[in-house]
């Protein structure tokens, strides 16, 4: 299970064309801070019993930042970091359980991350970053794809968002569960499908 709340712009110039356009053309590097208000980490799950049910849910406390060069997009880089004590899956026994030892164990990992370590344009303007994630202690290294959403001209200095969707092997992480608890009542699927929408503005 995991951190959720993707994708082709129109050519590699016009992903060039966004960031630019974020800031004047300059050499260094700006740093954005994620608006936690603005922004979501979600996830869904899928269980069976005697059909397959889709559960949604959140974390409701998380931190990050977005930092490049305006000039190169391929320098960019994401850190973020989630609490795992605040997951949500409106259940207070369900949530109780995925707090727990089977599953995020948050006394032990009382945080989540992913950092990346590169970033990538495709031809066909495609951009994805590469980096680690790591949950329970045990990272991974992935990449995912991401679609920089601007806002409208019309809507004023509204946030620019950085949004993803992909997925996860929960057991790869030791998301295992407690062998013999009830837990959802349900066989629940190892694949979690997981949203980041990062919402960020310049940090001061």
């Amino acid at each position: 299970m995991a951190l959720t709340r993707v994708p082709v712009l129109i050519g590699a110039a016009v992903v060039l064309s966004f960031f630019t356009a974020a800031t004047p053309a300059r050499a260094d590097t700006t740093v954005y801070a994620l608006d936690p208000t603005a922004s979501a980490v979600d996830f869904t799950i899928w269980a069976t019993k005697l059909f397959t049910v889709k559960r949604e849910g959140e974390f409701k406390e998380f931190s990050g930042e977005v930092s490049f060069d305006p000039e190169n997009p391929l320098n960019a880089h994401v850190d973020l970091t989630v609490v795992t004590s605040s997951v949500d899956i409106h259940n207070a026994e369900h949530n109780e359980l995925l707090k727990s030892e089977g599953f995020f164990d948050v006394d032990r990992f009382p945080t989540m991350h992913f950092a990346s370590s590169s970033a990538d344009v495709k031809p066909d303007g495609t951009l994805s970053w590469t980096g680690d994630l790591t949950i329970r202690g045990i990272t991974q290294h992935m990449t995912i794809p991401v679609k920089l959403r601007q806002p409208e001209p019309a809507s004023g200095p509204s946030p620019r968002v950085f949004e993803t969707t992909f997925e996860i092997d929960r057991t790869e992480f030791g998301l295992v569960g407690v062998p013999g608890a009830k837990g959802f009542n349900f066989s629940v699927g190892k694949k979690v499908r997981i949203h980041l929408a990062m919402a960020m503005s310049p940090k001061s």
